[in-house]
């Protein structure tokens, strides 16, 4: 598997685009769709996928999934918009190329936020940055959830890299260092 980041939009979303055998996924289409778009050339996209609904991970979505004709799978407290055609759960495996994903419920930052973690990446949406973790105060977060998100990713294997929906990346071993 390989991807690409691009950062997108006035808060600087990370998208991204990942590979394997010339297929692909989109997460988080938060802004600038003609980017996205071009750095998606040449694969065959399967999905996009979003780790959460807020709009500066979604503000492109209709674009890019109405140009590459694609579905759009969202965790189902999340899914308020008829443009998610798909649920995603807990512990479901999403299969591109010869790479499977696995999706991980995190709720906090909002009840449907979730991380995909794939071979020794794990893309968190907003739930873990480099030095901190998620707001709480927007609609729909909870403080105690997102702590229990937290301990379930420090349970991952140590060297995990985590690539955020904001800034740059991080590893599963600092999170237990970041100030609560």
């Amino acid at each position: 598997m390989e991807f690409k980041n691009i950062t997108v939009g006035p808060l600087g979303t990370n998208a991204y685009v990942l590979s394997s055998e010339n297929e692909g996924i989109i997460i988080d289409p938060g802004a600038e769709a003609d980017r996205i778009l071009e750095i998606s050339r040449g694969l065959s996209v399967r999905y996009i996928l979003l780790t959460h609904n807020h709009w500066d991970h979604t503000n492109a979505l209709e674009k890019v999934k109405n140009k590459l004709d694609v579905k759009c799978g969202i965790h189902p407290l999340d899914k308020t918009l008829p443009l998610f055609d798909f649920e995603i759960n807990d512990r479901d495996e999403i299969k591109f190329g010869n790479t499977v994903l696995k999706v991980i419920h995190t709720p906090g930052h909002t009840p449907g936020s979730c991380c995909f973690l794939i071979e020794n990446c794990l893309f968190s949406g907003d739930t873990v940055f480099l030095g901190g973790y998620g707001r709480t105060d927007l609609e729909g977060g909870d403080e105690t959830a997102l702590w229990k998100s937290v301990e379930k990713i420090m349970r991952l294997a140590p060297d995990i890299l985590i690539y955020p929906g904001h800034g740059a990346p991080t590893a599963v071993k600092e999170v237990e260092h970041y100030p609560i």
